[in-house]
């Protein structure tokens, strides 16, 4: 073997042990990061404070009254006085019929009412006339038997006598068997009139309560039937949220509850009570339909509007907790990473109410444990490692 074989020989194992040492190097390298080495977490630490439960429902603003106003005539529409948007007050004028039809009528009714008087006058002076015939027939009447049955006048006369009588109590009862048809006429010319005059009032719509304009459905000349909606107003003082939760809260649900109310596209929430739950739950989604009233409306809404409401269905005040991010679950049940020694540790704490961020915790945690959480949703903490705080 020549020297510079040897040599080469001699590289090559020097080589392959290099080789050897730096891929054990590069494995215990791996090994102690994936291992030993201290795993970076989200730290927080458990305090005491308020956990709130609250239940989440979606809905519309709706009004307590609202009505869908029209004329219960039929008619055609000559004026409507108000647009959308308008506000408007108790009794206030709102559209009008076209009423020169009605004014002929009304304008005839009060003619016949007076001619029916006038009748009634002129019988009041044949009813005088009568009686006063009827007092001379009588007077005649009476004298004249007197004669007969003395044989002063012949028995003719006063039978005469007794017969004009007649005639005159006929002509009595006549008169006032008319005058009694003119008062009934009069009657029924007045109740002519009265529907006359009626029909004139309910030609102009008039608003039932103070409201807004929020719906306009017919146009001048438009024509109307009984029953068809000309103006759709609303009490905007008197609004509510009709909120759809869900039926799993019912238990917890009750009349006057706080709430908050919310609307897309704003930050500020109003301040609400519970003021009614309903006792039907929807059979395809499972919801509840509740209503929640405002305090103090102080922004301007719509109707129809959506809102977002939450009702706060529980709380307890200086309990012991943590985040509801830092929770986890398995097959046995909810879980936390928390530091015993400088290791993460997996403990099973016993909850109380869950809020929307926060967990009431009864056992198993103490204040001030430092409670660990991944940096990231799809990493996991591996129990007996060291951490370090990210």
């Amino acid at each position: 073997m020549t020297a510079s074989s040897f040599f080469r020989r001699v590289l090559g194992v020097v080589r392959g042990g290099l080789w050897g040492v730096v891929v054990a190097a590069l494995l215990l390298t791996a090994a102690w990061f994936r291992l030993w080495s201290p795993v970076r977490v989200e730290v927080v630490v458990v305090d005491r404070g308020p956990v709130v439960q609250e239940a989440f429902g979606r809905g519309t603003i709706e009004s307590q009254r609202e009505a869908a106003v029209g004329f219960d005539l039929v008619g055609r529409l000559s004026a409507v006085l108000v647009d959308e948007g308008a506000r408007v007050t108790l009794g206030q004028e709102l559209a009008r019929l076209e009423t020169d039809q009605a004014q002929a009528d009304l304008r005839s009714a009060q003619t016949g009412v007076g001619a029916a008087r006038s009748s009634l006058q002129r019988l009041a002076a044949e009813e005088e006339r009568a009686r006063a015939l009827l007092a001379t027939a009588e007077r005649e009447a009476t004298r004249m038997r007197s004669l007969s049955d003395a044989g002063v006048v012949p028995g003719q006369q006063s039978d005469e006598a007794s017969d004009r009588l007649r005639v005159a109590r006929a002509e009595l009862d006549r008169v006032l068997a008319q005058r009694s048809e003119a008062t009934r006429g009069i009657d029924v010319a007045r109740g002519g009139a009265e529907q006359r005059r009626v029909a004139m009032v309910r030609a102009t719509l008039l608003a039932p309560f103070e409201g807004l304009v929020t719906r306009r459905l017919r146009e001048p000349g438009d024509t109307v039937t009984v029953g068809s909606t000309v103006l759709r107003i609303v009490d905007t003082n008197r609004v509510y949220v009709n909120a759809a939760v869900d039926e799993t809260m019912l238990p917890l649900l009750a009349a006057d509850q706080p709430a908050a109310i919310s609307f897309p596209g704003t930050g500020a929430a109003l301040k609400g009570r519970v003021s009614r739950i309903s006792w039907e739950a929807d059979r395809q989604t499972h919801e509840i339909l509740v209503e929640v009233t405002p305090e103090r409306l102080e922004r301007r809404v719509a109707i129809g509007q959506r809102a977002d409401v939450r009702i706060e269905v529980g709380r307890h005040e200086g309990a012991l907790r943590v985040p509801v991010r830092m929770v986890y679950h398995d097959e046995k049940g909810a879980f936390v990473h928390a530091d015993r020694g400088g290791r993460i540790a997996l403990i099973r704490p016993r909850f109380g109410l869950t809020g929307n961020d926060q967990v009431e915790v009864l056992e198993g945690l103490a204040e001030g444990d430092a409670v660990l959480a991944a940096p990231t949703a799809a990493a996991t903490l591996p129990p007996g490692r060291r951490w370090v705080a990210r």
